[in-house]
């Protein structure tokens, strides 16, 4: 029986590769739905629409950069104090009201929680990072269940409410809940976002794309918003008003075709895909023939992985020894890396400078550092996967290890800590791409999916807890940079070990053989 059904599977795959096959004899324009796709003004709407959500993403999911910058205390009344010890001391004495020193209004500032009472709101990013976490798992659910465009709009509006209601927050515990609710909002526009982007542009043109419309270029305009918003209250309106705008740049547009035919949908992915046609000003009779014999191709395509489709979980990217220390590798490097970027973001207001313009250095340099490594990555064969992350951790492991040595013997941080966290941070950011585009390529088909998602979704912890490191700066300054980079010291040992190149390797379809895994048949 079993064979007889494999034998008919077998048939209906050479039929379909047959037809593949016809349709370029003819010498049709269009070989796949990715054909379909074109840079045109419908593309240029998409592209707005990303750069649209990516801002607000990121100004969402960083405002607490900002917003939860700790003020300098210089005085008390008209006497003039070095710091937090001598200002308990005078103020306990004498009930003065302290002086503060700051570059942006932030809910420490307005709420008076400064010194030890500052980690109060340090704390929050905790909880709101939470929400981020919850938010990209429920979304990403929805986005595959409802659609792309649908899921993104929610977030959209969600996440314009809610942080247009957290700048009417009376007290730290509003603001934390509204920030929360609102960070469920934003992990939605963070993990739909790239998917829908990249289902609706050309598939020669997304690695640009996808390295021009990012994060990096992002963090050069949002400290500037920062700079002319002054307070926390301000910068969650214009967060909302980004939010707005997001959602009026997706009324433009249309569902993902890609996501209509995996659902079955058709004929609504034929009509969306001729007024897409017409939209970019291509449309003729002969595009009509041409689409409907790409759609039956894609559908016989979509209907018999879906009889073969198996349901794979977290359980087994561990069901060999090697996919063990693989996942857990990735999993422990990708928790140090956004600890390391987050801890140092999440304290930018010690860099000695400006706050805003170290930011926007900082998105300059991680920009800077994507498109090099781009273009290392295309020009030069021998510039693999594995030799980026080891030279980011590298990098990553001097910088810190220089700031951590400085302190040590100086007792301040001063430009060495600007650099050092500058190039630390822009070195982290290469980090994301190049261990993301690993899972990609090092995991089987079958379970490609489940490992991105995994290492997403343990990517949340490290930011979840970052915040907290700098308080170890009350007993020495330099003591949280010496933890940084005991964590990227472990990432490069582990990685050196466990992980191997993956630039040119033929992509696996299938997991290990049952007799090969751990747990046998039940894996």
């Amino acid at each position: 029986m079993s064979t007889t059904s494999s034998s008919s599977e077998d048939e209906n795959f050479i039929r379909v590769e047959e037809k593949v096959l016809e349709v370029m004899k003819k010498g049709s324009k269009f070989k796949t739905l990715d054909d379909l796709v074109e840079l045109r003004w419908y593309c240029l709407l998409v592209l707005f629409m990303a750069e649209a959500t990516a801002f607000t993403a990121l100004a969402s999911v960083t405002m607490m950069v900002f917003a939860g910058a700790n003020p300098t205390v210089v005085g008390c009344d008209n006497t003039i104090v070095n710091g937090c010890h001598e200002l308990s001391a005078l103020k306990n004495l004498s009930g003065c009201t302290p002086v503060l020193e700051y570059q942006f209004e932030s809910v420490q500032v307005e709420f008076n929680y400064i010194c030890e009472d500052a980690k109060k709101v340090k704390n929050t990013i905790t909880i709101q990072t939470f929400g981020v976490l919850v938010g990209a798992a429920i979304f990403g659910q929805v986005s595959d269940n409802f659609g792309r465009r649908k899921a993104l709009i929610i977030s959209c509006i969600g996440n314009a409410i809610f942080n247009h209601i957290s700048s009417y927050s009376p007290d730290l515990f509003y603001f934390a809940l509204w920030r929360t609710v609102a960070g469920v909002f934003a992990g939605g526009i963070t993990v739909v976002q790239m998917v829908y982007m990249v289902e609706n542009i050309p598939r020669n043109h997304r690695m640009w794309i996808q390295n021009s419309i990012t994060w990096s270029p992002n963090l050069i305009l949002y400290p500037y918003i920062a700079y002319l918003s002054h307070d926390w209250r301000t910068l969650s309106v214009v967060i909302a008003a980004a939010s707005v705008l997001s959602f009026f740049s997706l009324m433009l547009l249309e569902e993902s075709p890609r996501w209509l035919v995996q659902k079955g949908k058709i004929e609504e992915a034929r009509r969306l895909l001729i007024k897409i046609r017409k939209t970019d000003r291509l449309y003729s009779e002969d595009f009509e023939k041409d689409l409907d014999e790409v759609l039956k191709i894609e559908t016989e395509k979509q209907a018999i992985s879906s009889k073969k489709a198996k349901k794979y979980t977290f359980i087994h990217l561990f069901c060999t020894w090697k996919m063990i220390s693989q996942t857990l590798t990735f999993i422990i490097g990708i928790i140090c890396t956004t600890f390391i970027t987050y801890a140092l973001m999440y304290n930018m207001e010690k860099l000695t400078g400006s706050l805003y313009w170290n930011g926007a250095i900082i998105g300059a340099a991680r920009w800077v550092v994507n498109i090099l490594v781009s273009v290392a990555d295309y020009k030069l064969h021998w510039f693999g996967r594995k030799l980026v992350n080891i030279l980011s951790m590298l990098f990553t492991l001097l910088s810190l290890a220089v700031v951590a040595v400085f302190i040590f013997y100086t007792g301040k941080g001063g430009q060495v800590m600007s650099v050092g966290t500058t190039v630390a941070i822009a070195m982290c950011s290469q980090l994301f791409i190049a261990k993301y585009m690993m899972v990609n390529e090092l995991y089987p088909t079958a379970v490609r999916n489940v490992a991105v998602s995994a290492v997403s979704m343990m990517s949340r912890i490290g930011s979840m807890f970052s915040p907290q490191l700098f308080y170890l700066s009350d007993i020495a300054e330099w003591i949280p940079y010496a933890v940084l980079v005991g964590m990227q010291l472990l990432d490069l040992v582990i990685f050196c070990i466990f992980i191997p190149e993956t630039k040119g390797v033929h992509l696996e379809n299938h997991l290990p053989p049952k007799h090969k895994r751990i747990f046998g048949r039940r894996a």
